[in-house]
């Protein structure tokens, strides 16, 4: 009887061993490659790729290069030759996003050449690659296939509409879903407005309709939600308000490239003499920066200088109250944009005091090392100026002077290539009425404006023009510049779109 006790139990205990051992192998299984050291494995099991940087993520213009994590040493050659990346509804766009392959250890990094296009899923695709471990000549394993996506944002602008009940109201329009949407009531007439980085919200100056056609002296600031992007939490059209005007008249605001900083340009209403820049961050109460009074300013990308022009020049500032000016640039009359990174900025001159080129203007780059460069002369005007996501291209707004009619200026669009300094005419407008830009995040399209003026237009007369003009109506314009620089001589496309509005901007 003691013997039959003593076999059960050795029988119960080598099962246990068993299970035991076989639920150690199984994890290991799946584990796999995770068990590796040198050029060994516990488990023998093909490479994976353990980590994709962009898996699932909706990526916009400011994400430029993915990541690849594998699990082991890998073939950088087998990995280069396989990776694939494609439209899934456009299995026959070759190539859609080129770029450039680097290595540092098991990650590999795909920078791309240009910002993903908006409006697509893409697909990652990577199969037949295979390991290779330093001083081994045994044939690598295989890679696990793999295969992720991600999404780039759809398409979408703001306008201010100028049509029957969309007349002042702020419009979105989605050209991936081809959804239109008012976000703002009847009751507000829109001045101005800068979207958040995230294209989640639109910040928007604006007056109520029934207390004042004096729109721009009776703005407030206001924060609208897109309804885009978010959890599903937030629908399109919820308004805050983020700065009255029961104090200060509200004149000019910039938002940063985080959307964590508001500038504004204010004047007392009972005090003309305080007046200048205040700065708002995370919803606190305006700060005051004391800064001698200016006109036109502009925040630059690294949301710690903003850019004004005071007298006849362009000081750099800080958004610290009562800093001392960063510079003071005393040759250029106005800054236009940025480029991205937030290294140069294109700058016009006046040439005031170069008597060589008086009735002249000269379009400039300059670093923030304070090295400047020239990029071309006209005796026509330089009005608006964009970089693209890259900074090596500018699309502007223009005008050629007509030497034979008194003084009559023909506004066009061009694109200039900086490293060549090549200005080539886009398309040609047939008036300048305050007419704005809007390069879209993957520089695939222009939107532009043309409006209508009115002098004895005397209704909704809070809708102006920069130069205060009444805008009786107003198009809104596609333009598709040429992808390339060999392609810059071809006629570009251009497409009236069926909206009747002003100011067009696209989201990021």
């Amino acid at each position: 009887m003691k013997k039959q006790f003593i076999d059960l139990y050795a029988i119960d205990r080598a099962a246990i061993v068993t299970i035991l051992t076989l639920s150690l192998v199984t994890i290991l299984l799946i584990l796999g490659g995770w068990f590796c050291w040198g050029d060994r494995c516990l488990i023998e099991t093909g490479p994976k790729v353990r980590e994709f940087s962009w898996r699932d993520r909706i990526v916009n213009a400011k994400d430029t290069a993915f990541v690849l994590k594998f699990d082991r040493p890998m073939s950088r050659e087998s990995v280069e030759n396989n990776l694939k990346i494609t439209i899934p509804d456009q299995l026959d766009l070759k190539d859609p996003l080129p770029g450039k392959i680097s290595w540092a250890g098991r990650r590999m990094a795909y920078t791309l050449d240009f910002p993903a296009p908006y409006g697509n899923s893409y697909r990652v695709e990577l199969q037949r690659a295979t390991e290779k471990f330093q001083g081994s000549d045994r044939p690598g394993k295989r890679l696990q296939p793999f295969t992720a996506e991600f999404k780039t944002p759809d398409r979408v602008f703001a306008y201010i509409g100028l049509e029957g009940k969309e007349r002042g109201r702020l419009i979105l329009y989605n050209f991936t879903q081809q959804e239109k949407i008012p976000l703002t009531p009847a009751n507000l007439v829109i001045t101005e407005f800068e979207p958040y980085p995230d294209g989640k919200s639109i910040l928007f100056g604006a007056a109520d309709r029934q207390v004042t056609k004096d729109g721009l002296l009776e703005q407030q600031l206001y924060r609208v939600t897109t309804g885009l992007y978010g959890d599903g939490a937030e629908i399109a059209g919820q308004i805050d308000l983020v700065l009255a005007n029961e104090e200060y008249q509200i004149l000019e605001f910039d938002l940063s490239a985080d959307g964590n900083m508001l500038v504004v340009q204010r004047v007392n209403r009972e005090d003309p003499q305080d007046a200048g820049l205040w700065v708002i961050r995370d919803n606190n109460s305006p700060v005051a920066l004391n800064n001698p009074p200016g006109g036109v300013f502009l925040i630059a990308p690294d949301n710690q200088t903003i850019a004004s022009t005071q007298g006849e020049g362009v000081a750099l500032l800080s958004p610290q109250p009562d800093a001392e000016p960063l510079g003071f640039f005393a040759q250029f009359g106005m800054v236009l944009d940025f480029t991205p990174d937030g290294a140069s900025a294109v700058m016009v001159d006046f040439n005031r005091n170069n008597p060589d080129l008086l009735y002249t203007r000269s379009l400039y780059l300059v670093n923030n090392q304070g090295r400047e460069e020239k990029i071309f002369d006209t005796k026509g005007s330089i009005l608006n100026c964009q970089f693209d996501a890259q900074g090596d291209r500018l699309y502007c707004l223009l005008t050629n002077l007509i030497e034979d009619v008194d003084y009559v200026e023909q506004p066009y669009i061009a694109v200039i290539d900086l490293d060549s300094k090549k200005v080539v005419p886009l398309t040609t407008l047939p008036q300048y009425q305050d007419t704005h830009l809007s390069l879209s995040p993957d520089t695939v399209g222009l939107i532009f404006d043309q409006t209508i003026v009115d002098p004895e237009l005397t209704e909704e007369n809070i809708l102006r023009t920069d130069s205060g003009e009444a805008i009786a109506t107003g198009t809104i314009w596609l333009l598709i510049p040429p992808a390339s620089l060999e392609e810059m001589e071809t006629a570009p496309q251009l497409e009236e779109l069926p909206f009747i509005g002003f100011n067009p901007k696209w989201l990021p």
